[in-house]
């Protein structure tokens, strides 16, 4: 899709909704964020999506669903995640205004493998 073919859609099709528009942005940005933290992840740890997958002891298809963005891990695949990839990951609680400085000293919370 081309930049002028996505104009011409959002002018025929304006938000009506901006606080539903929102949600979903925010919804559909960390699905992004969570499926390149998956994809990223598995790839550095050289491993194909089924190898993750028996780490986990989940499926293939839900490693691939969360790698597309399809569907979200709770915490406690994340929790897996971490330690099928021997990483620590951090859940860090942050102001929505990204202007603000941040102090992730007592917001994270730390799981994983190390």
């Amino acid at each position: 899709m081309t930049w002028k073919k996505l104009d011409q859609i959002r002018r025929e099709n304006p938000i009506t909704d901006r606080e539903e528009y929102d949600e979903s942005y925010a919804e559909a940005s960390l699905a992004f964020s969570l499926a390149r933290l998956v994809y990223g992840l598995r790839t550095q740890a050289g491993l194909t999506q089924t190898e993750l997958a028996r780490r986990m002891g989940t499926t293939q298809s839900s490693v691939a669903r969360w790698e597309s963005g399809g569907s979200m891990p709770t915490i406690d695949l994340l929790d897996r995640l971490g330690q099928a990839v021997d990483v620590r990951l951090e859940l860090v609680a942050s102001p929505n205004d990204d202007t603000e400085p941040r102090d992730t000293g007592s917001s994270a919370v730390a799981f994983g493998s190390r």
